[in-house]
């Protein structure tokens, strides 16, 4: 073996070592989010909200008056935006462990923006009617898109086009998607969670 090939065998030796240095960092490799992103089916995503999206008028009720909110009202907060509807069987057989998922992660500060797709708050009031308020946390948000117009309405500003569908928000940037129901309990979801609350 001559030097020139002995050198060229450290230069490889050494920057195998940096790569793998970089890789267990998170840097440029497979971060603890990506693991459990990959675990639980959801779509890394990483961009940021579009100012149609972050401002879109949507409609909460408080004391039984319908107010305007938006995204850009939820600051410095995971948001776990879902998109569903009453109508939606799916979205029902979700909606307990969503939840559950809210309640178990209200200390940490996440909010849950249950975006319907219901013709009226009538209909989301009758649904909602035998529930009490034990059983809805303070951080699971209901609210309602008055346009539900395809190509006009939120989720069409997401490109969903159909529910239910979820998105992961932080600091101005939708980080992750998920479609089709899932069951929000489910260990790698909450590991997604936890990692996501640590960036």
């Amino acid at each position: 073996m001559n030097d020139k090939t002995f050198s060229i065998g450290a230069i490889a030796v050494l920057f195998a070592f940096i790569a793998l240095g970089i890789a267990s960092l998170g840097i440029g490799g497979r971060t603890e989010l990506d693991t459990f992103l990959r675990r639980t089916r959801g779509d890394r995503l990483d961009i940021p909200l579009t100012p149609a999206q972050a401002s879109y008028t949507l409609e909460a009720r408080r004391d039984g008056k319908t107010v305007p909110m938006s995204i850009a009202d939820v600051k410095g907060r995971v948001i776990f935006l879902n998109f569903w509807g009453t109508f939606c069987p799916p979205c029902i057989e979700e909606l307990p462990s969503l939840l559950a998922m809210a309640r178990a992660h209200e200390d940490q500060g996440l909010v849950v923006l249950a975006v319907s797709y219901d013709d009226s708050w009538e209909a989301i009031d009758a649904f909602f009617k035998d529930f009490t308020s034990d059983s809805i946390p303070s951080n699971f948000l209901v609210v309602r898109d008055p346009e539900r117009t395809a190509d006009r309405d939120l989720k069409s500003a997401f490109g969903t086009k159909k529910i239910p569908e979820s998105y992961l928000l932080r600091d101005g940037m939708t980080v992750a998607r998920y479609v089709n129901a899932r069951d929000w309990l489910d260990p790698s979801f909450v590991g997604v969670l936890t990692a996501l609350q640590k960036r």
